[in-house]
């Protein structure tokens, strides 16, 4: 027999947004409270992340050029002020003499010459957002960073000192935050949702792997980049955001040779990626990271040439020495990915289903705003954040055909330079080939705005990859135009048109 258990709140995802939401909640009495997901966190993004506590750092052109772009970045700016807090509220119930949550107190942002003049745009980018909005910073020689000695061909020519923005050991505030809400009386469901369960024109519960089902009449999907499926079992009532997981490869070696790093170093964002960057985690351990490419669905595992490129930067750009590093961990996550690249937060169509997800590279530091704000509507208050980001709105529109295009050449002009692929021609040739494949995507697509260069870049890696770009632009709404329509009769993809053309 199936058995059934109620509660008043039941939160699928227990990474970061799950657990400082339920934290949030149980706080405030909000009842009986089960937070649902396997214990292994499997693919998941929070228990793989370098949890960096930075907003200036990811800064890009697009961060502050549309609305849409300042409010993600001005969440982020509010959520990185609750940060000391939220620490010394985990740190307080640890035990005496216990290391702390918080492994560094600082970053470097360096721009050195290993990928292409997107380091130099972003870089510059960094510099005036820390203007605009009085942020700490100094600009200071690369040579005088603790642990920082590249290759002398890729040293950094330049470097800020970002004293605001350190980092946190993810895994350990994860724990620590498991183990206070037990404390406060929640449940955590060691178990994979398998379905949301409607009833009665509204959420009626959930649906586990094992066929037993928990109900309640509110239910917040925060399975990262899980989320989808879930929400796809529901979709003609919740109308979901079409969804992709934005895998992400990461390793934690611990020293062996040469002084360690003692703060968060790091480059600028480039190739379709948040950047090289390392995270001191203590006694001799160092995280490095992260790879960053889209996929239809969640992935455990991770190609063989993600492992070979991050482990040569890390090697080259960062400090030779890390060449003797012997590896203790080797972690892969999976990080939502919406189609236009913005979250969604807030109610579903569906009554009683909350969604909180799609936050992309800002998740775990975004958290403690984002359980605060879903606490508020869950209990019917004011929301804290702007309602731009709810779930069942049409796609963010932030670029023209044209800007996209150009976008995505940069992107991959950096990933080229940074692999240290051989170039038999000018940068302006390659350039043009990635224009050409581009512009034949979208041609063949028919769109009049543009999409996020790492979305078009897993659309031209294939043609399934671009059909079912197609498939979630039409289950959203948007019709393609005519360029589409006769390319998707033809058997012709954007890949083959771009081949051809080059």
């Amino acid at each position: 027999m199936t058995s059934v258990r109620q509660w008043d709140i039941l939160i699928i995802g227990n990474g970061a947004l799950g657990l400082f939401l339920a934290e949030e909640l149980a706080t405030r009495g909000a009842g009986s409270i089960a937070v649902v997901g396997p214990r292994g966190r499997a693919s998941g993004a929070s228990q793989a992340a370098g949890a960096m506590l930075g907003s200036f750092g990811e800064v890009t052109p697009e961060t502050l050029r549309t609305a849409p772009g300042r409010a993600r970045f001005e969440l982020g700016r509010a959520a990185h002020r609750m940060w000391p807090g939220v620490l010394r509220r985990l740190e307080s119930e640890g035990a005496p003499g216990h290391r702390p949550l918080r492994v560094a107190q600082d970053s470097y942002v360096v721009l050195n010459t290993s990928g292409s003049y997107l380091d130099s745009a972003n870089f510059a980018a960094i510099t005036a957002a820390l203007g605009a909005y009085g942020g700490p910073f100094e600009e200071v020689d690369p040579a005088g960073i603790a642990g920082y000695r590249p290759r002398a061909d890729q040293r950094a020519l330049r470097a800020l000192h970002l004293p605001g923005e350190g980092a946190v050991d993810a895994r350990r505030v994860i724990a620590a935050l498991e183990a206070r809400i037990v404390r406060q009386g929640v449940t955590l469901v060691d178990q994979e949702a398998e379905a949301v369960i409607a009833a009665d024109g509204g959420v009626g519960g959930v649906r586990l792997a094992d066929g037993s089902r928990l109900e309640a009449e509110r239910v917040v999907v925060a399975a990262g980049a899980r989320s989808g499926p879930l929400l796809r079992g529901v979709a003609q009532a919740a109308d979901p955001m079409p969804t992709f997981a934005g895998r992400g490869f990461a390793l934690v070696g611990r020293r062996m040779a040469g002084p360690p790093f003692e703060s968060v170093v790091r480059t600028p964002n480039r190739a379709f990626a948040c950047g090289l960057h390392v995270v001191p985690l203590g006694e001799g351990r160092e995280y490095l990271g992260a790879t960053n490419s889209v996929a239809a669905e969640p992935l455990n595992s991770v190609q063989m040439n993600d492992v070979h490129f991050l482990t040569q930067c890390a090697m080259q750009q960062l400090d030779e020495e890390i060449t003797h590093h012997e590896i203790e961990e080797w972690r892969v996550g999976s990080r939502p990915v919406t189609l236009d690249g913005f979250p969604l937060i807030g109610w579903s169509a569906l009554p009683g289903l909350y969604v909180l997800t799609g936050t992309y590279r800002d998740g775990f530091h975004c958290a403690p705003l984002l359980a605060a704000n879903a606490a508020n509507e869950l209990e019917g208050k004011e929301r804290l954040i702007d309602g731009m980001f709810a779930p069942s709105r049409g796609l963010i529109h932030t670029r023209t055909v044209e800007h996209a295009i150009e976008e995505y050449v940069e992107h991959c002009l950096a990933g080229w330079f940074e692999s240290q692929a051989a170039l038999h021609g000018t940068t302006g040739w390659l350039a043009g080939i990635y224009r050409r494949q581009a512009t034949a995507f979208y041609s063949w697509l028919g769109l009049d705005f543009g999409l996020g260069p790492d979305l078009v870049a897993y659309a031209v890696s294939s043609r399934q990859n671009a059909r079912e770009i197609r498939r979630g632009l039409r289950e959203h709404g948007i019709q393609p135009g005519a360029g589409a329509a006769s390319g998707s009769g033809s058997g012709s993809g954007p890949v083959s048109s771009a081949v051809a053309g080059g």
